[in-house]
């Protein structure tokens, strides 16, 4: 071999070397670093936790995993659509609403305070139960003593009191009952409430056939009636939205103060002689919110004193009642099929005689 070839041979070798080592590196795409770090295979990554930054794959020493929220036992809506949450079961309830204290013992319930009236009865096994004050006006520094987990108000007196309780972290609900339906549907909120819903649906169901046993029967004509409630020295018809009505209702009775207008209150009609005289009805109801003797001294003032009372119908035939207030003023609960027996008697008496 010449030298020429030599050399050429030599500087050959070399170029073919260059290229090899140049090829190796840009084929791997990973340069190895200075301090000798192993690249981190795909294969080998775990699943991100959630919550940690993205390309982090193990959550920092001494950091607690959050623990999801806890779902609340229960949340409704009351009678002004506003939605109450229960973060746990009340064991501590104040019943202010007096018309919904018997259904609340009648679903299993157990009052923690109540608000009383005159003139209703309180339940046998509220006897002995903390009384926060009449409906009117209850004792909010009594109330708050007894550390509450849940409050049911009533819409007339209560409203008010929305924003002391949400202030004191307290769940207020706003409730009533001016129909059957209403106290179907509020037992079967207690029932959710206290833990007793298969109880309760099961009484619901023996109320329905009551009140069904109780209608069959009906006779074809349909009596006319009024029905007058004295409060505090008024005097108004009741014109929609009242147990009262929904049991007349019930026995296809018609209001003679249905298709008149309404006063300040949407559910009533002022008092007027001469229109129920003009009208007559059939029959009279007389519901007195109060006790028994002013009830009496309202009857006497303003109706018994006016020359034409006596020409009514009603009255001359004997078809005037003054209804008992713990069956048509407050509610019976669940019992609301004897305060429907006991109207059916008054109207429809041999009917009733027949069940």
């Amino acid at each position: 071999m010449t030298k020429v070839h030599y050399w050429k041979w030599i500087l050959i070798t070399c170029l073919v070397l260059l290229l090899t080592a140049c090829t190796n590196t840009g084929t791997s795409g990973v340069n190895v670093s200075s301090d000798n770090t192993s690249p981190v295979k795909e294969k080998e990554l775990e699943p991100a936790i959630p919550g940690q930054a993205s390309g982090s794959t193990q959550q920092a020493e001494g950091t607690p995993i959050s623990e999801p929220t806890a779902e609340p036992y229960l949340t409704f809506q009351d009678l002004n659509g506003d939605t109450v949450t229960l973060e746990n079961k009340p064991e501590r309830i104040i019943i202010l609403n007096n018309e919904l204290t018997e259904l609340f013992y009648q679903a299993g319930g157990q009052a923690a305070g109540i608000a009383t009236s005159a003139g209703v009865e309180i339940p046998e096994q509220a006897a002995n139960v903390k009384q926060v004050g009449v409906i009117s006006s209850v004792n909010m520094e009594e109330i708050l003593q007894l550390k509450p987990d849940l409050v049911i108000g009533q819409p007339l007196f209560h409203k008010d009191l929305k924003s002391t309780f949400a202030d004191s972290g307290i769940p207020f609900a706003i409730l009533t009952v001016k129909s059957i339906e209403d106290i179907r549907n509020n037992a079967k909120l207690f029932g959710q409430i206290i833990g007793n819903e298969e109880q309760v649906q099961t009484a619901i169901g023996n109320m329905d056939a009551k009140l069904n046993e109780l209608t069959a029967d009906l006779p074809a004509n349909k009596p006319s009636y009024a029905i007058i409630t004295l409060m505090a020295n008024s005097v108004s018809l009741q014109k929609s939205s009242s147990i009262a009505l929904d049991i007349s209702s019930l026995l296809q009775m018609n209001n003679i103060a249905e298709d008149l207008l309404s006063g300040k209150t949407p559910s009533s009609v002022p008092f007027s002689m001469e229109k129920l005289v003009e009208l007559n009805p059939e029959h009279i109801f007389i519901v007195v919110h109060g006790s028994d003797e002013e009830g009496q001294r309202m009857i006497q003032s303003q109706l018994e004193s006016n020359p034409s009372w006596k020409s009514l119908q009603a009255v001359k035939s004997g078809h005037l009642e003054i209804l008992p207030p713990s069956m048509f003023v407050t509610s019976p609960g669940l019992k609301i099929w004897e305060s429907v027996e006991y109207m059916k008697q008054l109207v429809f008496p041999f009917s009733a005689a027949t069940q």
